[in-house]
């Protein structure tokens, strides 16, 4: 009988403890989802305790914009009419903007980590490879802004969307006409993705261009829409891009004939994509029929060439005053790629290299 009795109670004991065990069952622990369904379903904002060091980047100039943490690739700036994010450096994009504006560095949108949370941020677009856009916002001064831009560079030279990375106009001026390694050496004005010194050549003999000589062009690259009827051989600029990649001044045509010079180069270009040639020219250098024949024969082989990572990529300049077109080269971009860009300034308190500043109307 006792036996019987100890036996019921053991299994109502059991039937209580198993009632417990399912009646305290906590949930799985996998935090960030539960969090994430907390903060959703109950609106509270998490609290940040982040220690953020002190930001004395404040400014009213525009600030770099750094892909990949140390390439530079374009600025950010504000202005009266808002936010706006620009490429400045010539084979990149923007694919996506993100863009939060607060009054305290605390009011960033952060995760557990202290990291920028970029989905969270109150502005964000995504783009069509664009060279700029604005978020026309008004921001006060002393406000902190985290600019965060998704950025492609571009190595096919002959697709459309490689033309919208050069700039639409540069200012130029010829410092030397007649150099023993071009035609002329020219300086591109800054504040452009071009800025620089360069060798340059003519396109068009008709028109003239003079030493000291200043103007602003109009730039396409050679693979793109070029000007209607203004080259009478456009179909050649293939063979001029093999032409320019091929080092050839200095070097030896054959034993009797000697080594080509630049004047050699500039012929041959005229020949490829102009209707006519300058023999009398004084600043042609030295030239010879056959080397120049030999030349332009080689590159009309090659007309279908297109430049790859690395090799030089002919840029045209047309002024808009009549002047004589133009030509540089610039290298092509090695790869296709997606970059993490920044406005640069101060660290946010987690572990990555994503940054914020302070911008403020200075005196």
């Amino acid at each position: 009988m006792k036996n019987h009795i100890f036996k019921k109670y053991v299994f109502i004991f059991g039937l209580l403890l198993l009632a417990g065990l399912y009646g305290c069952q906590t949930e799985p622990l996998d935090a960030e989802n539960n969090l994430s369904t907390s903060i959703n379903s109950s609106s509270v904002k998490p609290e940040k305790n982040f220690d953020f060091e002190s930001c004395d980047d404040a400014t009213s100039d525009p600030v770099n914009l750094y892909a990949g943490q140390n390439m530079l690739v374009g600025q950010v700036t504000v202005s009266e009419d808002g936010v706006t994010f620009e490429i400045t450096e010539p084979g990149w994009c923007i694919s996506e903007t993100h863009l939060s504006v607060v009054d305290s560095q605390s009011d960033f949108p952060i995760n557990s980590g202290g990291n920028p949370k970029i989905g969270n941020f109150e502005y964000q677009m995504s783009h069509d490879c664009v060279q700029s856009y604005t978020y026309p916002i008004e921001v006060d001064s002393g406000s902190y802004i985290a600019a965060h831009a998704v950025v492609n560079c571009i190595s096919d030279v002959d697709n459309e969307s490689y033309e919208i990375t050069l700039p639409s106009q540069v200012g130029v001026c010829v410092t030397t006409k007649g150099e023993p390694d071009s035609y002329f050496d020219i300086e591109i004005a800054p504040e452009n993705s071009l800025t620089g010194s360069y060798e340059a050549w003519c396109l068009d003999q008709d028109a003239t261009l003079n030493n000291l000589d200043c103007f602003t062009g109009d730039v396409y690259s050679s693979y793109g829409s070029l000007p209607d009827g203004k080259f009478e051989k456009p179909e050649n600029f293939g063979a001029l891009n093999w032409l320019m990649n091929q080092g050839f001044i200095g070097t030896e045509a054959t034993p009797e004939l000697g080594n080509y010079t630049f004047g050699d180069i500039q012929i041959a270009i005229w020949k490829l994509v102009d209707d006519s040639v300058c023999t009398v020219c004084e600043y042609t250098g030295s030239f010879n029929d056959d080397r120049v024949d030999m030349l332009v024969a080689m590159a009309m082989e090659n007309n279908d060439f297109v430049p790859e990572c690395g090799e030089n990529l002919v840029i045209v300049i047309v002024p808009n005053d009549n002047k004589q077109s133009i030509f540089i080269t610039i290298p092509v971009p090695c790869d296709e790629c997606e970059e993490t860009a920044w406005a640069a300034g101060c660290d946010f308190p987690g572990n990555n290299w994503a940054t914020y500043f302070q911008y403020e109307l200075l005196d």
